[in-house]
């Protein structure tokens, strides 16, 4: 899998004051609950962070409905999580190009996302990152309501990644 979103990611993270979190799907639909799967398994990791810092939501399909609890938080960075299509191999993580989910449909909730990108960075000023995870599946349709091995594996990685970025430094071991 492609690792260039991490370095990114990890900077982004250590130098923001307050972290928005934000996964994105539907969880009834395949792949498409990579978003909110990645949320309830970072909501377990980060239990010890202190809550005025990061706040983590699964916004579900709905991302809009969150702004106002997103403005009260205050955010400087948003993290947007989402099953995103971009041709790569199932499972493959991705910092996504906002302007390709405009010009080319990257996520599956496109419009709401510009929507909230452009909310986000207008009234609250802060920066907004999308990491997309490449869908195996999508949909009732396909028969599967569970992820896929590979996307599972991914929401993994991306809530392991984060976590342990975000983890307070322990002063016994800088010693």
């Amino acid at each position: 899998m492609d690792i260039s979103w991490k370095d990114p990611l990890a900077l982004a993270l250590r130098g923001a004051k307050k972290i928005a979190i934000l996964g994105v799907g539907n969880s009834a639909n395949g792949d498409d609950g990579a978003g909110p799967r990645c949320a309830e398994r970072l909501k377990r990791r980060i239990a010890p962070q202190p809550e005025d810092r990061i706040l983590v939501i699964d916004v579900g399909e709905v991302p809009e409905h969150y702004t106002g609890a997103i403005r009260r938080f205050g955010p400087d960075l948003t993290v947007i999580i989402d099953a995103a299509v971009a041709g790569h191999s199932p499972g493959t993580i991705f910092l996504v190009d906002r302007n390709r989910i405009a010009d080319e449909g990257v996520s599956t909730h496109s419009l709401s996302l510009l929507y909230l990108i452009r909310y986000v960075e207008e009234t609250i000023g802060g920066a907004v990152w999308i990491l997309g995870i490449q869908p195996k599946n999508r949909g009732s349709a396909a028969g599967r309501k569970r992820l896929s091995r590979p996307v599972e594996k991914s929401t993994r990685e991306v809530a392991d990644f984060i976590a342990e970025t975000l983890r307070p430094e322990n002063p016994a071991s800088s010693a």
